[in-house]
């Protein structure tokens, strides 16, 4: 097992909300990985947990419920979750968040970063597996600050040719 995961959080039918899936699967088709497991973590809710024992280090990807402009993006250490943001999670799912106060009582504190985007559209009335045009714009940028952070951890990547 890699010492690092990079995980995708959300719901590929709720528009924007499925913006950490989204991301992994753009990391799988472009680039290729050594030390680093690339993991669509979807809505799987507690099960995050054994990402905590697994892993050395993580990094989620994630979107946030916070007021800001759609696109904007957020990085910080899980330690440093901003009191005015939230995780973005449909009603009948356990989110990130609420992974984080039993990963906490576990005394499972891990390495571990998230990286956030606000979504324009979270549309459960109107099912959708597409990103809006404002997430479709900046997967490349998000992309980018996570393979920063792999950089950083001593993960390393390299470009598919046929990317």
């Amino acid at each position: 097992m890699n010492s690092i995961a990079v995980i995708g959080l959300g719901n590929l039918l709720l528009a924007d909300e499925g913006f950490g899936v989204h991301l992994i699967r753009y990391l799988k088709e472009n680039f290729n990985f050594t030390n680093v497991d690339i993991i669509d973590g979807g809505t799987i809710g507690f099960q995050l947990i054994e990402y905590f024992l697994n892993y050395d280090h993580l990094i989620f990807v994630d979107a946030l419920r916070v007021d800001d402009e759609p696109g904007s993006i957020y990085k910080f250490p899980l330690s440093e979750v901003p009191p005015n943001l939230t995780f973005v999670s449909s009603i009948h799912e356990i989110g990130l968040g609420d992974v984080l106060g039993h990963v906490k009582l576990m005394g499972l504190d891990k390495d571990a970063v998230v990286v956030g985007v606000v979504p324009k559209a979270i549309t459960p009335n109107d099912l959708t597996v597409d990103l809006t045009d404002t997430l479709k714009g900046i997967l490349p940028k998000v992309a980018g600050i996570v393979l920063e952070e792999v950089r950083k951890l001593g993960g390393i990547y390299a470009r598919r040719r046929n990317s």
